[in-house]
């Protein structure tokens, strides 16, 4: 064995390694075709002034190509997704350009591959770049709730209502954002009871509270972006509150007055004279004025807006015919309205925190409190009992106007709810 082992060995170490030649040349020779999906694609040399539609921060293009290589067998075979990446250089091209991927625009990011001698030719479907001049704009974002307010509490308005995000992208999506504009929504159903009880002020006028929004929630979407959600960039988010008003009675501590209103259609037959109102155990004349003389109490306010308001409230009647209506129609009035509703401004205005505010921050909060004032007057209501709604009953009736106020106790007076 050992003699021929050893016979003429140098002829086959010879042939040995000839084969060994061979195989390897052969080996390298023969090609492969592969085809790679998902191979992301980054862009260089963009001008500053210019962007391109799904490019992100750091200069990848949110869409993919799917590339189909040839190339050295034993190297194309080893190629996984994620181990090549396409660059494209787009110095001194058009706006708009349809682009050719060739070995010399792929990366490896694998570094046993070296991909440009290995690598024989690729091909992928049209890849068309198009560039737009970069827009910086802010967009408006309007604030919006959904959901239930905790128990004990009633949702009274978000401050600030609308925000301005400033968003930098392509010319034309950019504007048909801001034209469009965008909303945050907020869950009341995440606010609970306890920590609005936290957040209540200790003053004498406690019952609106402020529910300051937690970062996590101040987060918005850019459509034609792909980076997720972003933190909303605009200054007046980090004063972000959501305004409850806590529910309770307010005694009204004052008399009401009434106030007949007398329609000209009929003054002929019903007038003051004809059809005055009648004193009795809900009306009483003071100096010759009518007012309600039963203890009231006021809901769907603040305590605020009641001090400020009361003295300026007043119960009209209209006086019609028992032919259009049985019973006559009343509301609550506000007399000399534009004076109370500057009052109401000026005072909240006045305990606002945060020290100086730009006259534009001072305008902007006096229409906040300004909406906030006509919303109160629109859900004031007033209540004989901590459950029973003020109901009058006032009729035409012997050529007087009655009034009558079902259970109500016309010996109490106004007392805490």
């Amino acid at each position: 064995m050992r003699s021929q082992l050893f016979y003429q060995w140098q002829r086959k170490l010879l042939a040995l390694i000839t084969a060994l030649i061979i195989w390897l040349f052969v080996n390298h020779s023969i090609t492969s075709t592969k085809i790679i999906g998902g191979v992301p694609i980054r862009v260089i040399n963009l001008p500053a002034n210019k962007t391109i539609q799904g490019m992100q921060p750091n200069g990848f293009l949110a869409k993919r190509v799917v590339l189909t290589l040839t190339g050295t067998k034993d190297v194309i075979d080893q190629l996984e997704p994620g181990d090549i990446e396409v660059i494209l250089d787009i110095a001194n091209q058009k706006n708009e350009s349809v682009l050719q991927v060739t070995k010399k625009n792929l990366i490896s990011l694998n570094p046993s591959i070296n991909l440009s001698k290995h690598l024989l030719s690729v091909s992928h479907p049209e890849i068309i770049i198009k560039m737009s001049p970069l827009l910086t704009e802010q967009i408006p974002i309007k604030v919006c709730l959904t959901g239930e307010s905790p128990p004990g509490y009633e949702f009274l308005d978000v401050w600030p209502s609308t925000i301005m995000q400033t968003v930098s992208g392509p010319q034309e999506q950019v504007l048909n954002l801001k034209q469009e504009g965008m909303e945050l929504t907020l869950n009341l159903n995440d606010i609970t009871q306890e920590q609005l009880d936290a957040s209540q002020s200790h003053g004498p006028y406690n019952d609106e509270v402020g529910f300051k929004v937690p970062e996590a929630w101040k987060k918005i979407t850019i459509p034609f972006q792909t980076r997720g959600a972003e933190s909303l960039n605009d200054p007046e988010a980090k004063q972000m509150q959501v305004f409850f008003l806590k529910k309770q009675l307010i005694p009204i501590k004052n008399e009401i007055p009434i106030h007949i209103f007398y329609p000209l259609q009929n003054s002929a037959a019903i007038n003051p004279d004809t059809f005055p109102l009648r004193q009795g155990p809900f009306v009483k004349f003071d100096h010759h004025i009518p007012t309600l003389s039963t203890p009231l109490f006021a809901m769907n306010a603040s305590q605020i807006f009641i001090e400020i308001v009361r003295q300026n409230m007043e119960i009209q009647i209209v006086a019609v015919p028992k032919t259009q209506r049985e019973r006559l129609e009343w509301s609550v009035g506000f007399i000399d309205e534009p004076h109370v509703q500057d009052v109401y401004i000026a005072f909240m205005l006045s305990n606002q925190k945060g020290g100086q505010q730009t006259s534009t921050k001072q305008h902007e909060k006096a229409k906040h409190f300004k909406r906030r004032f006509q919303a109160y007057m629109e859900r004031f209501q007033l209540y004989q009992s901590p459950n029973q709604k003020l109901e009058l009953e006032s009729s035409l009736d012997q050529e007087q106007i009655r009034i009558y106020i079902p259970q109500a106790n016309v010996q109490e007076g106004p007392t805490s709810p």
